[in-house]
This record gives structure tokens, sequence and C-alpha cells, in this order.
């Protein structure tokens, strides 16, 4: 299935078959020959399978049933590329409904096996935006390719190319005129008017590049568009572009229009890794900042549920590393149509005097 997104985390957190969800997290690691995925898995299951015991004896036998489907499931599973695996499916005696999500983002901490009256969804929340997929659009003065970006995967959508035709303008080959100078400024002349016309091709055919970026953002989803190329010819660029609710970030001012796009991955994903880290940290900066002056924001676990309760939340921000036991707070805020947002690295310390949750206020 494609990746999902928050709305689709809504969805599913409103799940709850008769019998239960089981959800599956796996880090599946190519460098790990051990298949120590399998182990974690197989102890994630045993652990959901003591659950029985306090259950009748129908919803006891379903269990069962569904743990031994799914280690039927995985039974011959190879894996040769970094990725995880994300999946909901429903207990019962027979196979049921069950959804399943593959990336190569995995969750930074949740059990591989997890049993509940519904899906466990917090880590699937604080996955979604490092495993979406984005926009990137490498520019130069005569040439655009439009790629779409997620981990793991680089696809190259469109290339644009301008014509350039210079039959209204060439130095002729001639007789040797009589007035050298005169026929000096005059192909000088054309030459100038030559290049501020061709200038002005570049411009307009930069812009209308721009603007055929709106459908395949729209259809595909993005939330990012990242653009590579020198800052005269992005300006152009960006000029063109109106997409409302697409981030557009700088990638950087790297000559890759050439590049093929197998050996795009690093640079991609070395762009977009510095891009989330700005952007969290200058979210994370905001938050603690609003929380501090008494205003739109709420620091730690006790403000953070009081403001959820009351449905004041805007965005909730979290530590990644702590989805785990954040469950109910993403499901309040899911509840109460609130962004979530999980981040890592140093915007996640900062998040650590505070029990690794904040959130910013609509009021």
């Amino acid at each position: 299935m494609p990746w999902p997104t928050l709305d689709d985390v809504r969805r599913l957190a409103r799940w709850k078959p008769p019998l239960g969800v089981i959800s599956i997290y796996l880090r599946l690691d190519p460098g790990d020959r051990g298949g120590r995925w399998r182990t974690e898995l197989s102890n994630g299951l045993s652990s959901v399978l003591e659950r029985k015991d306090g259950l009748g004896h129908e919803a006891a036998t379903a269990l069962r049933a569904t743990c031994e489907r799914l280690g039927e499931r995985f039974a011959d599973h190879e894996r040769s590329l970094p990725r995880a695996e994300v999946g909901f499916v429903e207990v019962a005696a027979k196979a049921g409904s069950e959804s399943w999500w593959a990336g190569h983002v995995s969750a930074e901490s949740s059990p591989a096996a997890f049993f509940d009256e519904q899906p466990l969804v917090a880590p699937l929340v604080c996955m979604l935006e490092r495993g979406a997929s984005r926009g990137v659009a490498l520019i130069s003065a005569e040439r655009v390719r439009l790629l779409e970006w997620a981990p793991g995967h680089v696809e190259e959508l469109e290339s644009w190319e301008m014509s350039v035709f210079s039959d209204d303008w060439r130095e002729r080959k001639a007789q040797r005129p009589s007035d050298p100078a005169r026929s000096q400024a005059v192909s000088a002349s054309g030459r100038d008017q030559f290049e501020e016309r061709l200038e002005e091709n570049r411009h307009r055919f930069l812009g209308e590049c721009g603007r055929l970026v709106a459908g395949p953002a729209e259809a595909r989803r993005w939330s990012q568009l990242i653009i590579f190329g020198a800052a005269d010819h992005v300006r152009e660029f960006r000029r063109g572009l109106n997409l409302p609710g697409v981030a557009i970030g700088p990638g950087g001012d790297a000559d890759l229009i050439s590049e093929p796009a197998g050996k795009l991955e690093v640079a991609l994903a070395d762009a977009a890794k510095a891009l989330d880290a700005e952007r969290d940290r200058e979210l994370v900066e905001r938050t603690l900042e609003s929380a501090r002056g008494g205003m739109r924001g709420a620091a730690g676990t006790q403000e953070t549920e009081a403001a959820l309760a009351e449905a004041r939340v805007d965005t909730l921000v979290l530590d990644a590393g702590f989805a785990a036991r954040c469950e109910q707070l993403v499901r309040r805020a899911l509840d109460g149509g609130a962004n979530v947002v999980a981040v890592t690295g140093k915007a996640a310390e900062l998040l650590s005097s505070v029990d690794g949750s904040a959130a910013l206020l609509r009021y």
C-alpha cells in the first residue's frame, strides 16, 4: 500500500474490531545475517499469546489462530533491502481485515507485536513524515527534472528542456564591409539583443516548469518540494510555483541536472535530513517559547494532557523515541483533529526537559 497519511492513521485509530487487533512493527536490517527481526517477531507473538489466559474461549482461540497466521506469513520472508514493515491485523478465528505498509523508515521505539482492543498507532505517526514521498526539482538554465523521493526510492517523473532557436540572429560570413567599426557595432548589438531574448525565454521556461509541478504534487500528495540549483534559476522557477500546503525546501546549489536518478539517493537523503532537522528545531523552540511565555503553548505531559482534554491543541510535538509510551497523547490529538509531529536528534534533545512532549495551542 502507499505510505499512509495522518488522515489514514486517524481512520485506523478509530478501528475497533470485536476481538481486538495485533499491531506489527518490524525493523528489517539487511546487514543482520542472523535474522534478529525473526527473533523479535517470535518473542512478540509469544508475549501476545500470553494474553489469551485472561480471555474467553472464543477470543483465546481467535488470538492463537491469528498469531499462527502471522507466523506463517513471515516464515519464508527474506529481506535484501533496509526496510520496515508495519501491519494491523484483526484478531479472528479465520482471516479478517488487515492493513500493511512497507518502507525504508522504521519506528524509533515500538514492540514487534502488540495486542489490544485497537491498533497501536503512535509509532506509525512518528514514522509518517520521515517515510513520506517528497517532490524534488533539479534546476538549470535550460533544463528542469522533476523526481519523487522517499527513503530508498527515487523515481524520475518529468524532464523539461528549453528549445533554443537562433535563426533570428547569427553572425554572417560575408565580404569585408567598407566600415569595419560600424559592422562590429551592429554585430555586437545583434548579439546583445539575442542574449536578452534568450534570457527572457529562460525566465519564462523556468516559470512555466514551476507551474507544471502542481499536477504531480497534488496527485502524489507531497507535503514538501526540495529544489536544487543556482539561486537565480531557482528564483525564476519558484515564481511559477502555486503549491498551497506544500513546504518549499532549498536543497542547495549543487549541479545535479545530469546526474542519473540511481545515483541521487545520498544527496537527496542528506538534503531531506538537514531540512527536517532545521524545521523540527524551529518548531520545538517556538513551542517551548510559547509555553514559557504563558501564551499558546504547553510543555510536559501534565500540561499537554490537560490541553488535549480541552481540545485546545493545534500541534502535538513528541520525541519520536518515546512513541510507545505516548499512545494516549497521540490518540487524543488525532481525535481532536490536531497535527502530530515527531522529532529526532537535536530537536528531541530540546524536549528532554519537558518529558518529551509539548504542544502549540489553538487558544
